[in-house]
Formats: structure tokens, sequence, C-alpha cells
């Protein structure tokens, strides 16, 4: 197999130069290759934004009616099945008496005045 002609300016079997030279040379060679690149102009930017923006809330809209419908088809699926024709009452609530410092207080006075007597 044949081997490639080395390259004019870079040794045989060499690094290609100093580190610094290289490094140069590809800026120069981006720099170059930004000078052949067509910008749009400032219409042609705001149009092709305004497709952009357009797009990305179609796409949203439609995921998001998808994500809602396919939560309303698998929430029964998770919940299990509803009879509708069984009621359950709510949970009946027993009232808890509390004993305030001044009943305890009347109730100790009461008691140790019918001891006394």
């Amino acid at each position: 197999m044949a081997r490639a002609p080395a390259r004019a300016g870079v040794a045989a079997g060499g690094s290609g130069g100093r580190a610094s030279g290289r490094r140069f040379a590809y800026f120069r060679g981006v720099w170059e290759e930004l000078r052949k690149v067509v910008w749009p102009t400032r219409t042609e930017l705001w149009r092709m934004t305004g497709v952009v923006v357009v797009t990305v809330i179609l796409f949203s809209l439609l995921i998001g009616g998808a994500d809602y419908g396919l939560g309303l088809l698998v929430q029964p699926i998770i919940n299990g099945p509803s009879n509708s024709t069984t009621t359950t009452a709510p949970p009946a609530t027993v009232p808890t008496a509390t004993p305030s410092a001044s009943a305890s207080a009347s109730a100790s006075a009461s008691a140790s005045a019918s001891a006394s007597s």
C-alpha cells in the first residue's frame, strides 16, 4: 500500500510545527469558514423565529392534549371499578369531651367538700 505524500511545510513523522502555530492556523481556518456563512437578514430571522415558536406551541398542545386524554382513559384502571349504586356514608364523628382546667378544679373542690362532711 502506498503512503500519501507529505504535506508541504510539514516534516515527515514530525508534529507539524509548533503547537501555537497550529492553534492559530485552526482559528484562522474557523474565521475563514465563518466569513463564508450566509447570515439571515433581520426579517428572515424573525420569520424563522416565529415558525419555531408556533411549532413549539402546537406540539405542546398536541402532547398536552394526548397526556390529558390518556390520563382520563387510564384513571379508571388505576382507581379500579367504581360502583355507582353503593354509596358510602361519611365516617361518623364521635365527640370527645376534654375536661377543662376549671371543670376539674370544681370537681375536686366538690369532692373534697363532700368528703369532709
